[in-house]
């Protein structure tokens, strides 16, 4: 005979099986929520410094420095968005933005007037989009009303290694 108050061997193991159970189903969740985010995650642009003034000649914006850089022609580096429509990877676009952070899939970047620029690329020139992609962008730099603008823009794909080649904290 057992003493009052405890348990047999079976309802034990039996609570270690329910603890385990309800452990993983809140564990399990929030480490996949973690290695989606970690894997999605992109540089963030917006307080880099360029290392050199000019890169083959044109100047080369970071984003900090956007609000004080007279208009003109300029080269910068961003990740390339949608507008307003949304445009599926590959399609051939004349347009799209330019902006500092991608954001994440949980998180998508903040749309800031003063954190973005509408590339607009040289008469009878496309791009594949490419959504989030890390792209160069050179053309002539223009402050609008809402948002800076680059007309008469190219755009080139950029590798994550450009960054620290090009940029500083």
């Amino acid at each position: 005979m057992r003493p009052e108050g405890w348990a047999s061997q079976n309802q034990k193991v039996g609570d270690l099986k329910a603890i385990s159970v309800v452990g993983a189903c809140i564990i399990g969740p929030l480490l996949l929520t973690w290695l989606l985010i970690a894997a999605d995650m992109r540089s963030d642009l917006s307080e880099l410094t360029p290392r050199q003034a000019n890169a083959a000649g044109i100047p080369l914006v970071g984003w900090r420095d956007l609000a004080a850089r007279p208009e003109g022609r300029v080269r910068m580096l961003g990740y390339m968005m949608d507008r307003n429509q949304p445009a599926r990877d590959g399609t051939p676009v004349t347009m799209f933005i330019l902006m500092p952070k991608a954001g994440q899939f949980l998180q998508p970047a903040q749309r800031t007037p003063g954190a973005m620029v509408a590339i607009r690329l040289a008469h009878g020139q496309s791009v594949p989009f490419r959504f989030r992609s890390l792209v160069w962008a050179q053309g002539i730099l223009r402050r609008g009303t809402a948002v800076y603008t680059m007309e008469e823009a190219s755009a080139q794909p950029a590798g994550e290694r450009e960054i620290g080649r090009w940029f500083t904290p």
